[in-house]
């Protein structure tokens, strides 16, 4: 079993002048190593006094992950140019269903350790890798073998449709 805790926030703020998050960790007995964050912030509509509108900031973190994160700098090689098969989750950390979609992956990178690496990538943190995979919407899971991609899994599904393209993918 998994030691990843999670959790999710959203942050009700005011804004008035320029806008501008400040976003401040403290660790308490914890390393930020284990941490994945990911922050979002949306402007809000202006609601009566036009110098002032409501927003709002989320803020997520996994702790203790099994998907390692990739980025358009790893990309190459960890992905391309793994031995392992590789599978690749794209998300975007203010959209809930990936959050379903990455426990989902969480598990399978348990199950099939050794045998696939699993990886995450943010999508609008990388919007170049994405777009080189014509990834027009997240969730969507990626499955490569020999830097070729096989698979792919669109949208927020069982687990049993990510494992049957995982076996695939391993049989092939």
């Amino acid at each position: 079993m998994s030691s990843r805790s999670s959790c999710c926030s959203v942050l009700p703020f005011s804004v008035t002048g320029p806008r501008f998050a400040a976003v401040s960790l403290i660790s308490v007995g914890q390393s930020y190593p284990s941490y994945r964050f990911g922050l979002s912030f949306q402007p809000g509509k202006r609601i009566g006094d036009a110098r002032k509108s409501h927003s709002r900031l989320w803020v997520s973190c996994l702790r203790d992950t099994k998907a390692s994160v990739v980025t358009g700098n790893s990309w190459d090689k960890l992905i391309l140019n793994s031995d392992t098969p590789v599978l690749v989750e794209f998300y975007a950390s203010w959209y809930g269903p990936c959050n379903v979609v990455h426990r989902v992956i969480e598990e399978i990178a348990i199950g099939y350790s050794g045998k696939l690496k699993c990886f995450v990538l943010d999508a609008d943190c990388d919007p170049q890798v994405a777009e080189n995979y014509e990834i027009k919407a997240v969730p969507v899971v990626l499955l490569f073998k020999n830097g070729v991609k096989r698979e792919s899994v669109m949208g927020t599904m069982p687990k049993e449709f990510y494992m049957a393209a995982i076996e695939r993918v391993l049989a092939s």
